[in-house]
């Protein structure tokens, strides 16, 4: 009883004192200033690679939001200059971001030092916009834009009606990249390294892996979750200890909270934090109470697993879309047993393009049933 309660009050003690810490970091979060109604002149670079959406490209330069013409492009690191009009939108007491729409950019030209031509993510993120276009190539609309999305996350130039649909029928998180994209990759190099290779270096491989696609499909909040966990899996596993999924899942967000302390109110980071937790806590209960229900073949368990993710979600999903979709559970037990298939496929035509443009038709073909069915389930509910 003793030791218990000695347990519960370290605990408590290290959440207050994570809780201290954080609030610090958000405080300590820097805050810019631009005159709005009148013509700015700002220097900056390019933090995220921009992305297209209807008529429009979509630029970050830090909490810059620019709209500008699809021509000329630009890209993740490239340093511009903006001029033009700046509007403030206030997202919440920590956090908010200037937009400017269609000012006057110029590619400021600067010489390329070693680390430039290193720079790994820009590297990763020229090989994903090369996919990208040879994916598009092999596939018509939606089912290219499907691909992309449950391989790299790609969702720029996905066709509107068909986002509405998949967010309608309580779809869209299934092509984001995520942790079965982790799990999977991971897995691969895990398997093929232990061919030739003692585990210890097939870990090490596989930590590269994870490292190198995280920053592949931008670094974006599911996938670093992701990559995270499965990075202390591993470090636990050469250390020769066994990891509670619980512990850390927590462990997990608050060091991407630490490290980035805005990604509270991002909608992807909680989204995946409490499917994930919804997974782990909520599932387990629900097999044991649904009895029945776990008895269908496939589609038994898939409903399971989709119901736990939504229940968990529920609360974000009602407070920052205001729908919920009835048929969401029995959409996502339709559909994930495609799921990794189509990311085999994904990851193969992707390497395979570099290579052989006739190899990876051949297997777009092949995914083509699937991607196909995957859509049809979506128009259909």
């Amino acid at each position: 009883m003793k030791k218990s309660k000695t347990r519960l009050a370290f605990i408590s003690l290290l959440w207050l004192f994570f809780l201290c810490l954080y609030l610090f970091r958000l405080t300590q979060t820097p805050h810019y200033f631009l005159p709005q109604e009148k013509s700015v002149k700002i220097v900056g670079r390019v933090t995220n690679q921009p992305y297209l959406k209807g008529s429009y490209q979509i630029i970050e330069l830090g909490s810059v939001l620019i709209l500008a013409n699809r021509f000329p492009g630009y890209f993740y690191g490239d340093r511009l200059e903006v001029v033009g009009k700046f509007q403030k939108e206030v997202i919440n007491s920590f956090k908010s971001q200037y937009i400017s729409f269609l000012p006057t950019i110029r590619l400021l030209k600067e010489e390329e030092n070693l680390m430039g031509k290193v720079n790994l993510k820009r590297f990763l993120l020229k090989t994903r916009g090369q996919i990208e276009k040879r994916i598009r190539r092999f596939l018509p609309e939606p089912q290219s834009s499907l691909l992309l999305g449950i391989v790299l996350g790609v969702k720029t130039q996905m066709p509107e009606n068909f986002w509405q649909d998949l967010r309608k029928t309580g779809t869209l998180h299934l092509v984001v990249a995520s942790g079965q994209n982790v799990v999977m990759v991971t897995g691969f190099l895990m398997n093929l390294s232990l061919w030739f290779l003692k585990r210890r270096w097939a870990i090490l491989i596989a930590l590269l892996g994870i490292f190198v696609y995280v920053l592949l499909v931008g670094a974006e909040a599911p996938a670093v979750r992701a990559g995270l966990m499965a990075t202390m899996i591993f470090i636990g596993q050469l250390l020769g200890r066994e990891v509670n999924s619980g512990k850390l899942l927590c462990l997990t967000a608050m060091l991407m909270l630490l490290m980035s302390p805005l990604i509270l109110f991002d909608i992807g980071f909680q989204l995946s934090l409490l499917s994930t937790a919804g997974l782990i806590w909520l599932h387990p209960w629900l097999s044991g109470k649904l009895l029945l229900l776990k008895r269908i073949p496939v589609l038994g368990e898939n409903l399971l697993v989709t119901l736990s993710a939504q229940l968990a979600t529920l609360p974000i999903m009602l407070v920052n879309f205001g729908q919920l979709s009835w048929l969401a559970p029995l959409a996502n037990a339709l559909i994930l047993p495609t799921i990794p298939l189509l990311m085999v496929f994904g990851f193969l035509i992707a390497f395979l393009s570099f290579f052989s443009s006739f190899l990876a038709q051949l297997l777009s073909w092949l995914a083509w049933p699937f991607l196909t069915w995957f859509v049809k389930v979506v128009e259909f509910l």
